[in-house]
């Protein structure tokens, strides 16, 4: 059994502000803002690795599987494969059960990509407002009481690490790690398992590893 909503909500908080976070401290590049005169974090969409996307046209496939990724006006990154951590819990042949992504068609400045497996999710959020105010219940906790773990190394992003003995009464795990690109923009990458894959969630070596297939799936904001 997975964890609650509530619980859930409860852990998703320190991402939130760690998301929020990041978006305060990097720097504009340029003065990019909202209709409303709201700040973003800019893009640098000459960076070669959107600019190899858009030449080698790999977004088909991807504005097919969730056409309002075409609306975001940020590059959008996801898995572009089946990461192994949802092999681990599902099984060596595991399939992508849903694809969402959520956005506000009128303020395309945020996304939220989830891909749902058996037994696992896996969710990618990025948002280039700058100080924005998270939504209730997706406003992620001011601090992660859960464990943290390096990822990739020194100087690399954190894995920080909920389940009960972080959140009583909490029957899975939740993982997350935020890295920056194109070149500050926030990305979170979170992974919530049920109770009965907590085992095979919480290896940080494949989280590591599985990292590289988080990749470019639409960049058509630019």
């Amino acid at each position: 059994m997975t964890a609650t909503a509530g619980q859930r909500i409860s852990a998703l908080i320190a991402a939130g502000a760690a998301l929020a976070g990041l978006a305060r401290a990097a720097p504009l590049l340029a003065q990019d803002r909202t209709a409303s005169g709201q700040g973003l974090l800019a893009v640098d969409w000459a960076d070669p690795e959107i600019a190899a996307f858009k030449r080698g046209g790999l977004g088909a496939s991807a504005d097919a599987d969730a056409p309002n990724l075409k609306v975001v006006k940020l590059p959008v990154l996801g898995f572009t494969s089946t990461p192994q951590i949802a092999k681990n819990v599902a099984g060596p042949d595991a399939k992508r059960l849903s694809r969402s992504v959520i956005t506000d068609p009128k303020q395309p400045y945020w996304y939220q990509l989830v891909d749902t497996y058996e037994g696992i999710t896996i969710s990618v959020d990025a948002d280039r407002r700058v100080n924005h105010e998270a939504k209730p219940g997706f406003q992620i906790g001011a601090a992660n009481k859960g464990a943290e773990a390096t990822l990739g190394g020194k100087g690399k992003p954190r894995i920080s690490i909920v389940d009960n003995s972080s959140e009583e009464g909490m029957e899975g795990v939740i993982l997350e790690y935020t890295v920056q690109k194109f070149p500050n923009i926030p990305y979170t990458v979170t992974i919530e398992c049920s109770g009965k894959a907590k085992t095979q969630c919480k290896d940080l070596a494949v989280i590591t590893k599985d990292e590289a297939l988080l990749g470019l799936i639409s960049a058509s904001g630019g």
